[in-house]
């Protein structure tokens, strides 16, 4: 701001705009985030499954048998 900024009362116009801006935003954070979520949970398991932890080899220093 400058040392010449005069402070004017807002006009209903300008509140609608950044009401409508706000609106607008919020409708697309949530549309985003409703649309990765269902993704994430749509998704289905590998087939097979992979190998279980007891294929994985065994962890050096871990203090096990060797």
């Amino acid at each position: 701001m400058s040392a010449r900024w005069i402070r004017v009362p807002s006009e209903p116009r300008h509140d609608l705009t950044a009401a409508l801006v706000a609106g607008t935003l919020a409708v697309g954070v949530g549309l985003t985030t409703f649309y990765l979520v269902r993704l994430l949970l749509a998704r289905e398991p590998l087939p097979g499954g992979g190998p279980g932890p007891e294929a994985a080899p065994p962890r050096e220093g871990s203090g096990g048998r060797a």
